[in-house]
């Protein structure tokens, strides 16, 4: 049984050193496969390093976080860092809408009380 020989760069598979290979062919063709066993041990290591992606995981959530809040400032704010007339407008709608929220808690606590 013959089982095919190390990738090369491009993917392919070379062919096994036939039997009248040299023996430098065959060190070559065992330094080659002992290669080609080492990355798939760490790539399968790093696919069972379930810590390692959780923390890769949240790296890059925050990263994205930090991303739109920053297109977030930038589309709001005026090249001199302030608020923007839309977004303004949109911050008072929603400071007026937690006041309401607000209050409207504390009737209902005083109702039920």
């Amino acid at each position: 049984m013959t089982t095919p020989g190390p990738e090369t760069p491009t993917g392919a598979r070379t062919p096994p050193p036939g039997p009248d290979a040299t023996p430098e062919e065959l060190v070559a063709d065992i330094e080659a496969t002992r290669a080609e066993l080492g990355d798939t041990v760490e790539a399968l290591s790093q696919k069972l390093d379930v810590k390692a992606q959780a923390r890769d995981s949240l790296e890059d959530a925050k990263q994205r976080g930090i991303d739109v809040f920053q297109q977030t400032r930038d589309a709001a704010t005026d090249e001199h860092g302030n608020l923007t007339p839309e977004a303004r407008s949109i911050a008072i709608k929603v400071a007026a809408g937690v006041g309401v929220v607000v209050v409207l808690r504390v009737i209902w606590k005083k109702v039920r009380g």
